[in-house]
């Protein structure tokens, strides 16, 4: 009897994790914003929506793609910030200092 209850609450367990897995991927996953992103600029090109629908259409795709990205950076991130974690720096000198000449020195 235990052991049936654990193979079913196991069983339970592992398709609920799949799922909880599949959720989070898809709600992670801009793609699909920007195949309708796309899809609005084909139908402004082609004159089925106006200047204006195409605005408020691209307001709300862009906005729901920066959410996704600040859930997948874990904060509010611009594009174009950069963090500088480090710098590597070698020195090349023709002088012999009872080193080979030409070797990178640090």
């Amino acid at each position: 009897m235990i052991i049936l209850d654990t193979l079913l609450i196991g069983g339970i367990k592992f398709v609920l994790g799949k799922i909880a897995a599949a959720v989070e991927s898809e709600m992670n996953d801009d793609s699909i914003f920007r195949e309708e992103l796309l899809a609005a600029q084909m139908k402004l090109e082609l004159g089925e929506i106006t200047e204006a629908e195409f605005a408020e259409v691209e307001r709300q795709l862009l906005a729901a793609i920066r959410e996704i990205r600040e859930r997948r950076t874990g904060g509010e991130a611009e594009p174009g910030d950069l963090k500088i974690t480090g710098i590597e720096a070698s020195v090349w000198s023709e002088e012999d200092d009872g080193d080979d000449a030409g070797h990178a020195r640090r």
